[in-house]
C-alpha cells in the first residue's frame, strides 16, 4: 500500500470505504440512491490510533486482495469537515 489512503463515503450514510489509489474503480457498488463519494485522504500513521472506525491491519489486506476495505465509520469521521480558509492566519479579509 502506498502512502496514503483514500476514504470515500457512501451518501449521508455512515457507510465508508478506503482505497490506496484515489478515484479506484474496484469499489462495490453504492446502495441506491447513494454513490461513493471522496471523503478525505490520510497517511497510515494517522490510522493507527483507530480514531475514523477502522483497524489498519484489515484496512491494508482489505485494499491488498480486494482494492478497497468497508466499514463504519466512527463519530469523528462522522463530522462535518473543516473546509480551508482563503485567508492565511493572521491575514486581513478583503473589504
Amino acid at each position: 500500500m502506498g502512502k496514503r489512503i483514500y476514504i470515500y463515503r457512501s451518501g449521508a450514510t455512515d457507510n465508508f470505504a478506503l482505497t490506496g489509489a484515489k478515484g479506484d474503480p474496484r469499489l462495490p457498488p453504492a446502495i441506491a440512491p447513494d454513490c461513493w463519494r471522496f471523503w478525505m485522504q490520510i497517511g497510515p500513521l494517522q490510522a493507527h490510533d483507530n480514531l475514523y472506525g477502522f483497524g489498519i491491519e484489515d484496512a491494508v489486506n482489505g485494499i491488498s486482495t480486494k482494492g478497497y476495505h468497508l466499514f463504519t465509520g466512527s463519530p469523528v469521521l462522522l463530522s462535518e469537515r473543516a473546509l480551508a480558509s482563503s485567508n492565511p492566519p493572521g491575514g486581513e479579509a478583503d473589504a
